[in-house]
Protein backbone atom coordinates (compact mmCIF):
# COMPACT_ATOMS: atom_id res chain seq x y z
CA UNK A 1 0.00 0.00 0.00
CA UNK A 2 1.27 3.34 -0.85
CA UNK A 3 0.89 5.93 1.74
CA UNK A 4 -0.24 9.34 0.52
CA UNK A 5 2.17 12.00 1.51
CA UNK A 6 0.60 15.15 2.90
CA UNK A 7 2.44 18.31 1.93
CA UNK A 8 2.13 21.33 4.10
CA UNK A 9 3.95 24.61 3.34
CA UNK A 10 6.57 25.45 0.70
CA UNK A 11 9.81 23.77 -0.14
CA UNK A 12 13.11 25.57 0.36
CA UNK A 13 13.55 25.98 -3.42
CA UNK A 14 10.12 27.59 -3.75
CA UNK A 15 10.90 30.01 -0.92
CA UNK A 16 14.28 30.98 -2.42
CA UNK A 17 12.73 31.47 -5.86
CA UNK A 18 9.94 33.70 -4.53
CA UNK A 19 12.42 35.67 -2.42
CA UNK A 20 14.72 36.29 -5.40
CA UNK A 21 11.80 37.34 -7.65
CA UNK A 22 10.50 39.66 -4.94
CA UNK A 23 13.95 41.19 -4.47
CA UNK A 24 14.33 41.80 -8.21
CA UNK A 25 10.89 43.44 -8.37
CA UNK A 26 11.76 45.61 -5.36
CA UNK A 27 15.07 46.64 -7.01
CA UNK A 28 13.29 47.57 -10.26
CA UNK A 29 10.74 49.65 -8.35
CA UNK A 30 13.52 51.45 -6.46
CA UNK A 31 15.24 52.24 -9.77
CA UNK A 32 11.99 53.65 -11.21
CA UNK A 33 11.38 55.78 -8.12
CA UNK A 34 14.97 57.08 -8.25
CA UNK A 35 14.63 57.94 -11.93
CA UNK A 36 11.34 59.73 -11.24
CA UNK A 37 12.96 61.78 -8.45
CA UNK A 38 15.90 62.75 -10.68
CA UNK A 39 13.53 63.74 -13.47
CA UNK A 40 11.42 65.79 -11.05
CA UNK A 41 14.51 67.58 -9.69
CA UNK A 42 15.71 68.29 -13.22
CA UNK A 43 12.34 69.73 -14.24
CA UNK A 44 12.13 71.84 -11.07
CA UNK A 45 15.64 73.17 -11.72
CA UNK A 46 14.77 74.12 -15.32
CA UNK A 47 11.58 75.82 -14.16
CA UNK A 48 13.53 77.86 -11.56
CA UNK A 49 16.12 78.84 -14.17
CA UNK A 50 13.39 79.77 -16.68
CA UNK A 51 11.62 81.92 -14.07
CA UNK A 52 14.91 83.62 -13.24
CA UNK A 53 15.48 84.41 -16.92
CA UNK A 54 11.93 85.81 -17.27
CA UNK A 55 12.45 87.94 -14.15
CA UNK A 56 15.74 89.29 -15.56
CA UNK A 57 14.14 90.18 -18.90
CA UNK A 58 11.25 91.89 -17.06
CA UNK A 59 13.76 93.90 -15.02
CA UNK A 60 15.45 95.05 -18.23
CA UNK A 61 12.06 95.88 -19.80
CA UNK A 62 11.13 98.02 -16.80
CA UNK A 63 14.43 99.86 -16.92
CA UNK A 64 14.10 100.44 -20.66
CA UNK A 65 10.68 101.99 -19.96
CA UNK A 66 12.08 104.56 -17.51
CA UNK A 67 15.28 105.18 -19.46
CA UNK A 68 15.84 107.94 -21.99
CA UNK A 69 17.76 105.70 -24.41
CA UNK A 70 20.07 102.75 -24.74
CA UNK A 71 23.28 101.69 -26.42
CA UNK A 72 23.93 98.17 -27.70
CA UNK A 73 27.53 96.93 -27.30
CA UNK A 74 28.64 100.24 -25.77
CA UNK A 75 32.24 101.31 -25.39
CA UNK A 76 33.43 101.20 -21.77
CA UNK A 77 33.10 104.63 -20.20
CA UNK A 78 34.77 106.08 -17.14
CA UNK A 79 31.42 107.81 -16.44
CA UNK A 80 29.86 104.50 -15.41
CA UNK A 81 29.48 103.93 -11.70
CA UNK A 82 30.99 100.43 -11.66
CA UNK A 83 34.13 99.02 -13.18
CA UNK A 84 33.79 96.26 -15.74
CA UNK A 85 36.63 94.08 -14.32
CA UNK A 86 37.22 92.53 -17.73
CA UNK A 87 33.53 91.91 -18.47
CA UNK A 88 32.05 92.91 -21.83
CA UNK A 89 29.30 95.56 -21.69
CA UNK A 90 26.31 94.41 -23.76
CA UNK A 91 23.61 96.99 -23.02
CA UNK A 92 23.73 100.45 -21.44
CA UNK A 93 20.48 102.18 -20.48
CA UNK A 94 20.69 105.94 -19.96
CA UNK A 95 18.37 107.20 -17.27
CA UNK A 96 16.62 110.51 -17.82
CA UNK A 97 17.79 113.08 -15.26
CA UNK A 98 14.58 115.11 -15.73
CA UNK A 99 12.62 112.18 -14.25
CA UNK A 100 12.55 112.78 -10.49
CA UNK A 101 12.37 109.03 -9.76
CA UNK A 102 15.78 108.22 -11.16
CA UNK A 103 19.22 109.67 -10.91
CA UNK A 104 21.17 110.67 -14.00
CA UNK A 105 23.11 107.41 -14.01
CA UNK A 106 23.54 104.67 -16.56
CA UNK A 107 22.52 101.06 -16.02
CA UNK A 108 25.03 98.70 -17.65
CA UNK A 109 24.47 95.00 -18.31
CA UNK A 110 27.72 93.12 -18.85
CA UNK A 111 28.86 89.53 -19.38
CA UNK A 112 32.07 87.96 -18.14
CA UNK A 113 33.87 86.13 -15.40
CA UNK A 114 32.13 85.70 -12.07
CA UNK A 115 33.27 87.98 -9.24
CA UNK A 116 33.59 85.03 -6.84
CA UNK A 117 33.71 81.23 -7.03
CA UNK A 118 30.17 80.79 -5.69
CA UNK A 119 28.82 81.48 -9.19
CA UNK A 120 28.83 78.93 -11.99
CA UNK A 121 30.76 79.96 -15.12
CA UNK A 122 30.16 83.26 -16.88
CA UNK A 123 27.67 85.72 -15.35
CA UNK A 124 25.33 88.51 -16.42
CA UNK A 125 25.83 91.53 -14.16
CA UNK A 126 23.82 94.71 -13.68
CA UNK A 127 25.57 97.89 -12.63
CA UNK A 128 23.34 100.80 -11.78
CA UNK A 129 21.38 102.59 -9.09
CA UNK A 130 19.87 100.34 -6.43
CA UNK A 131 16.17 99.71 -5.93
CA UNK A 132 14.43 100.65 -2.71
CA UNK A 133 12.11 98.41 -0.73
CA UNK A 134 9.20 99.87 -2.69
CA UNK A 135 10.61 98.47 -5.94
CA UNK A 136 11.56 101.88 -7.36
CA UNK A 137 15.05 103.03 -8.21
CA UNK A 138 16.27 105.29 -5.40
CA UNK A 139 16.93 108.82 -6.66
CA UNK A 140 20.59 109.69 -6.25
CA UNK A 141 21.16 106.24 -4.82
CA UNK A 142 24.51 104.51 -4.80
CA UNK A 143 25.25 102.30 -7.78
CA UNK A 144 25.52 98.57 -7.16
CA UNK A 145 27.12 95.85 -9.26
CA UNK A 146 25.09 92.63 -8.90
CA UNK A 147 25.02 89.19 -10.53
CA UNK A 148 21.64 88.50 -12.14
CA UNK A 149 22.25 85.16 -13.87
CA UNK A 150 25.11 82.69 -13.72
CA UNK A 151 26.01 79.61 -15.78
CA UNK A 152 26.12 81.49 -19.06
CA UNK A 153 27.84 79.40 -21.76
CA UNK A 154 31.61 79.60 -21.98
CA UNK A 155 31.38 80.01 -25.75
CA UNK A 156 29.65 83.20 -26.86
CA UNK A 157 28.12 85.83 -24.63
CA UNK A 158 25.04 84.15 -23.19
CA UNK A 159 23.32 87.54 -23.19
CA UNK A 160 22.94 89.37 -26.48
CA UNK A 161 21.25 92.63 -27.38
CA UNK A 162 20.56 93.58 -30.98
CA UNK A 163 18.75 96.66 -32.24
CA UNK A 164 16.81 96.48 -35.49
CA UNK A 165 18.55 98.95 -37.84
CA UNK A 166 15.26 100.19 -39.31
CA UNK A 167 13.45 100.77 -36.03
CA UNK A 168 14.04 101.25 -32.32
CA UNK A 169 13.09 97.63 -31.62
CA UNK A 170 15.49 95.88 -29.25
CA UNK A 171 15.95 92.08 -29.40
CA UNK A 172 17.36 90.37 -26.31
CA UNK A 173 18.53 86.77 -26.07
CA UNK A 174 19.52 85.09 -22.82
CA UNK A 175 21.12 81.62 -22.77
CA UNK A 176 22.04 79.62 -19.69
CA UNK A 177 23.56 76.18 -19.17
CA UNK A 178 21.20 73.92 -17.25
CA UNK A 179 22.10 72.47 -13.86
CA UNK A 180 20.77 69.13 -15.06
CA UNK A 181 23.32 69.05 -17.88
CA UNK A 182 20.68 68.90 -20.58
CA UNK A 183 20.32 71.35 -23.44
CA UNK A 184 20.86 75.08 -22.72
CA UNK A 185 17.87 77.13 -21.63
CA UNK A 186 17.11 80.13 -23.86
CA UNK A 187 14.78 83.08 -23.41
CA UNK A 188 14.17 85.90 -25.86
CA UNK A 189 12.35 89.21 -25.65
CA UNK A 190 11.57 92.07 -28.00
CA UNK A 191 11.13 95.62 -26.69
Amino acid sequence: MSEARVESGFTLIELLLSLSLGSMLFFVLLQLIGFDLRLGNSMASRMRESAQQRHTLELIRGELAIGSGWDVDPVVSNQWSCGMAGRKPVLAIRLDSSNNQVSSQTIVYSVGAAPSPIWRGQVLMRCGPAYGLDGVIRPGGRALNRVLIDALPKEGLGFQARQDPRSRVLHLLLEQESLAGSSPLRSAAVF
